[in-house]
């Protein structure tokens, strides 16, 4: 299965692949800057209506995962395109395999497959999607009816047999990443084999009970994106400075969508600006962030960091480009 080599690993995460400081054409160009850059994947997130409430201009312009994922991945020869996550309940399941198998085979077998859930209640609502698909059973019979899709065998469709086409190049299926807040739901990935992918925008105290019980089921904790917010500047001073408007932005739009409230994945404290660049941030300059990430990879394993770059879209262009460039000729050198 593609990635299994225990060389550390930099993806980017976000609506965009942590490229949503734009959302027109010049993402692809984005695209082959971080391909060229020696970036791993890029992880799209499914997300609706990002939009400022009343729809205004503020917040994320978020495109259609599925066709942003095949743009970009006709740009580039090599870079690893993942969903980070796709939402389950808001697919059918054999449409969903179609697409993803169609990527696969498009691109020579560089998608990795991220699915959750999905009981995001407005998504749910403007769709038209009962809750009940959002429930773990019906998560489970979905995705494996994907997986059977996927195989040699024929499935049954009513009173049909049929033979599912295409087939994904990645045999037997695209590797799966359940996205996922609770150590039970990690510790089912775990014995189904499947990886778990860790959000950024969990707290460290809420990722580490997941994260243990994932390994504890005999999960590798090096196989496991694991999100973080990450700006790299010349030095730790420059960094502040030049993210500190950008944190304040984010952290006035995640406290208005009521993100403490949900899960438990961040305290009210976390989103105050000061904590929340101090403890939910990778920022300075090159040595303080590679050491950091360090940190990470003795506390909890991690092999693969997934960079939320573009903190979600708040992040001007010219400050993405110049973190993204430091991370990789910079940072990475430092991380084997």
């Amino acid at each position: 299965m593609a990635g299994d080599d225990k060389r550390f690993r930099i993806g980017l995460s976000g609506c965009s692949g942590a490229l949503e400081s734009v959302s027109t054409s010049e993402l692809l160009d984005l695209a082959s800057f971080v391909e060229a850059l020696g970036y791993d994947a890029l992880w799209l997130n499914e997300e609706h209506f990002q939009g400022g409430a009343g729809g205004g201009a503020d917040g994320r312009r978020c495109l259609s995962p599925h066709i942003l994922a095949s743009a970009m991945l006709a740009r580039t020869s090599r870079l690893r395109i993942g969903f980070s996550v796709l939402l389950l309940a808001m697919h059918h399941p054999l449409r969903l395999a179609e697409d993803l198998a169609s990527l696969d085979v498009l691109s020579d077998g560089r998608i990795d497959f991220g699915v959750s859930r999905g009981a995001n209640p407005r998504y749910l609502s403007a769709f038209g999607i009962s809750e009940e698909l959002t429930s773990h059973e019906s998560f489970v019979a979905s995705l494996k009816r994907m997986k059977d899709a996927w195989s040699e065998n024929a499935i049954e469709i009513g009173t049909d047999r049929i033979s599912f086409q295409p087939k994904p190049i990645q045999r037997p299926h695209p590797p799966v990443y359940v996205g996922t807040y609770t150590p039970e739901t990690a510790v089912w990935a775990a014995g189904q084999g499947h990886r778990i992918i860790c959000h950024g925008v969990n707290n460290l105290a809420s990722i580490a009970p997941v994260m243990q019980s994932y390994v504890a089921a005999g999960g590798d904790a090096s196989q496991v994106p694991f999100g973080r917010f990450v700006y790299v500047s010349d030095s730790d001073e420059s960094a502040k400075a030049e993210l500190w408007e950008t944190v304040l932005k984010l952290t006035t739009r995640l406290k208005s969508i009521g993100l403490a409230k949900r899960n438990n994945v961040v305290a009210e404290e976390d989103l105050e600006p000061e904590n929340f660049y101090a403890n939910m941030v990778i920022a300075g300059g090159p040595d303080t962030c590679a050491r950091r990430i360090v940190d990470l990879r003795e506390q909890f394993g991690v092999g693969y960091l997934n960079a939320l770059a573009a903190f979600f879209g708040y992040l001007p262009l010219e400050l993405l480009k110049k973190s993204l460039t430091l991370l990789a000729r910079e940072v990475r050198p430092q991380l084997g």
